[in-house]
């Protein structure tokens, strides 16, 4: 009677579970339906963005170089940048031998770490994150500026082709991070290269 009692709770435990995940997939489709499509001028790439997310992007017609940049409109530091860097010095190999997108980002990290006064990467997430299939490298990052406001930041390298990076950032304040990280992990599944 008890082994029946336990088969029966587990199975009805795993139902509940694969409802809950079908709910929770459902949910977050209807979510990204109700978004903005945002496409790049230069047709290298494009994605999803809630329509409530201010957006402002700068594309350089001599490097071709296009960033996008969402701000939520609730907060003052939630901040995405979305870069998309044709002939990327982080890709460019002293050796002859391909780049790995984790040395492209370590050097990427390496460059922007002087402009604040603590950087600190945690190494988490290092394959969560991809952009479609395209070889990818993530990392998230304790830091403070030098208004010493405290914060995360989720970095995420893309290597397009041997010379072509894309690379996603989403900083914010440590306490509301985790808050929107579901949106902002919504927005990297959703960035299409368009080669």
């Amino acid at each position: 009677m008890m082994i029946v009692t336990r088969t029966l709770y587990v199975k009805l435990l795993l139902l509940l579970f694969f409802i809950y995940s079908i709910g929770s997939l459902h949910s977050s489709r209807a979510q990204i339906d109700n978004w903005e499509n945002y496409s790049d001028p230069g047709h290298k790439f494009n994605f999803l963005y809630p329509r409530t997310w201010i957006i402002k992007s700068h594309h350089d017609n001599i490097t071709e170089t296009t960033e996008v940049i969402l701000e939520h409109p609730n907060s003052t530091r939630a901040k995405i940048s979305v870069l998309y860097n044709p002939n990327d010095a982080l890709l460019k190999s002293k050796t002859g031998k391909p780049v790995l997108p984790s040395r492209a980002l370590t050097n990427l990290e390496n460059e922007i770490s002087g402009d604040y006064i603590f950087f600190n990467s945690t190494g988490q997430f290092a394959h969560k994150y991809s952009v479609q299939t395209y070889q990818s490298a993530g990392d998230v990052i304790d830091y403070e500026k030098s208004d010493g406001k405290p914060g995360k930041m989720l970095i995420v390298f893309a290597k397009v082709n041997e010379k072509d990076s894309l690379t996603f950032t989403f900083s914010e304040s440590k306490r509301l991070f985790y808050k929107d990280l579901s949106s902002v992990s919504q927005i990297i599944g959703s960035i299409a290269i368009l080669q």
